[in-house]
């Protein structure tokens, strides 16, 4: 190594027997010692951006660059070597020489292809067992007694068990090599930590939008807190993680007893963050599948929904449904692990993550609660507002600005949220149910419901956007084709002297009659009568053949006709028998009785 040549980070660090960190730092400084370092920075690959320093031998301290000499034969390469004694190198150098063990290679008489056999056998008896979740301790004494049974099996009867038990152990090189098959029982019976340990794609913020990809998601705060019964409870978090700016929308929900968080609780919270005019409407929302997000299916139509305002036309929205056990693909899952140990923990009451093993303030007793949820509320947005303002580091992909420096850049170069407030997105939250229109009025859940559209439409039927998760103030209603009619509001009785009923009775009246007069008007009139007649007119007529016959009605023209006798009837014939009968008993009665 000449001395105009330059040394890496690495290599400087382990000659001078500091840290590598140490060095990087030297050359930041650009000097070290007292000697003014000469560093030069080259593009190659790995961390920093592929960035690579390399150091001046000629700039470092002399003692520093005699050490640096000895490893010159190390990195260059020196002329062959000439073997000591004039003895050659090993012709089977690098090949393996033990089949399983010396032992038992020396004690089995079997030839080099039995025992190849019984060996791959042996591997592969251990990969099952370590596929299947067996212990370290557990494969090798079923390893053992595997070997010993298949060398038994090949005919081979032993002179001295003790001896060949002790042959047939197994090395512990053997069961190591074959320790990754264990990942295949973690695959079975540990779906999470495999997801967690398995090759991911890398992903970038650069050129996002902010609500370009929204990541909801809900998470249990790691604080004690008291209820008014005095017993203790902790607080959920749902958040929205606007992912281009690492801003947080969030809300705090706290249950006097025992329960979860459901879609009605959800919806509040993302249509608060809608109505916002710092966050708005999101291009993309990314969620969960659990039953908690329900409602995000009655937003998505085949993954794009153009979600109907009441005041107009709403913006495309995109919802994407996480894979189970994902959730390292969910930067919000690592901001809840960030807010918890850097800013929450700072709190009293804090117990860490782990439920099963909560932080304790003395040996058997757990911190003291923090207070009741009202109090906690405060502190938790004192804190979130704290995270927004604080500068991330380097090398996340904010790139040491805070969330939110990164989102007033994006303001100044124009960017500007897309609202809606909070019954709109409500009335989004629907399935679309069909009604009929029955005197400008439709029924749903046992009201009727009206608005000045549906007086004016003429056709039976129409949709309603029917809200899911909350009860109905207004109605978004559409027609049979999906498109905007308008608004209904219940339709409320009014007292028969009211004033007002017979103004509203009129009002309708004449919306219907103005609607019937327009399409009346865009059709012209036409008299059917006059219509069936011409057609009638323009038919051709059918001339029929010449007659077959001629039938003639003079009595006197008539030839005479043949009348056949009427056959009596069955039950006539009965009867005149009958009546025969009884004439000849009483003819037989008077002759007796003289």
């Amino acid at each position: 190594m000449s001395r105009k040549e330059f040394v890496p980070l690495n290599l400087l660090a382990k000659s001078a027997g500091i840290s590598r960190q140490a060095v990087w730092k030297a050359c930041q400084r650009g000097n070290w010692r007292g000697h003014a370092l000469e560093v030069r920075v080259v593009q190659g690959k790995g961390g920093n951006a592929g960035k690579h320093y390399l150091v001046s031998l000629a700039s470092l301290p002399p003692e520093l660059q005699l050490r640096l000499t000895p490893i010159e034969t190390a990195v260059q390469k020196g002329p062959k070597p000439i073997a000591w004694r004039g003895r050659g190198g090993r012709a089977d150098k690098g090949k393996k020489r033990v089949v399983i063990s010396r032992q038992w290679d020396a004690l089995v008489p079997f030839d080099a292809g039995t025992k190849a056999q019984i060996a791959e056998e042996l591997k592969q008896e251990i990969r099952g067992l370590l596929a299947a979740g067996a212990a370290w301790g557990h494969v090798k004494i079923l390893a053992r007694n595997f070997l010993a049974e298949t060398t038994r099996s090949w005919g081979f009867r032993p002179n001295d068990p003790a001896s060949f038990e002790k042959a047939c152990s197994i090395p512990w090189t053997l069961v190591s090599e074959a320790m990754h098959y264990r990942k295949v029982h973690q695959f079975r019976t540990n779906r999470k930590a495999y997801e967690d340990s398995r090759p991911r794609g890398r992903r970038s913020i650069e050129g996002m939008r902010p609500m370009e990809l929204v990541v909801g998601d809900v998470h249990p705060i790691d604080i004690h807190l008291t209820r008014a019964d005095g017993s203790i409870c902790t607080a959920k978090l749902i958040g929205f993680l606007d992912w281009a700016t690492g801003r947080v929308w969030c809300d705090l929900i706290a249950f006097d007893t025992r329960g979860g968080v459901n879609n009605r609780d959800v919806i509040e919270v993302f249509a608060a963050m809608v109505d916002h005019p710092a966050f708005g409407l999101p291009e993309a929302l990314y969620i969960d599948n659990g039953k908690e997000y329900g409602f995000a299916t009655y937003l998505d139509d085949a993954m794009t929904l153009m979600v109907p305002g009441f005041h107009g036309p709403g913006r495309p929205m995109r919802v994407v449904n996480a894979l189970p056990y994902n959730a390292s693909a969910k930067p919000i899952e690592r901001w809840f692990g960030d807010f918890e140990s850097r800013y929450l923990s700072t709190l009293p009451g804090w117990i860490s993550g782990n439920r099963m093993n909560k932080r304790q303030e003395a040996i058997g007793r757990t911190v003291a609660p923090y207070g009741t949820f009202e109090d906690f509320v405060p502190a938790f947005f004192g804190l979130l507002k704290a995270y927004h303002s604080m500068p991330t580091g380097k090398q996340s992909g904010l790139k040491g600005h805070s969330p939110n420096t990164t989102f007033q850049q994006h303001v100044v170069a124009g960017w500007s949220a897309i609202t809606m407030s909070r019954d709109e997105i409500r009335a989004a939250v629907a399935r679309r149910v069909e009604r009929i229109v029955i005197q400008g009025a439709i029924q749903l859940r046992g009201r009727r419901w009206s608005c000045e559209e549906l007086w004016q439409y003429t056709h039976d039927k129409v949709l309603v956007c029917e809200p899911v998760y909350h009860a109905p103030a207004e109605l978004l209603v559409l027609d049979m084709k999906g498109k905007r009619l308008g608004i209904a509001t219940p339709d409320v009785p009014l007292h028969p002297l009211d004033h007002r009923g017979a103004q509203s009775t009129a009002a309708r009246a004449k919306a219907h009659r103005n609607a019937i007069v327009q399409m009346a008007r865009s059709v012209p009139k036409i008299d059917v009568a006059a219509r069936l007649m011409a057609f009638g007119q323009d038919q051709p007529e059918v001339i029929p053949n010449e007659p077959a016959g001629k039938v003639s009605f003079d009595p006197s023209q008539r030839p005479a006709r043949i009348v056949m006798p009427k056959k009596p009837l069955i039950s006539e014939e009965r009867r005149r028998e009958q009546d025969e009968r009884i004439a000849a008993q009483m003819d037989l009665v008077k002759r007796i009785v003289g």
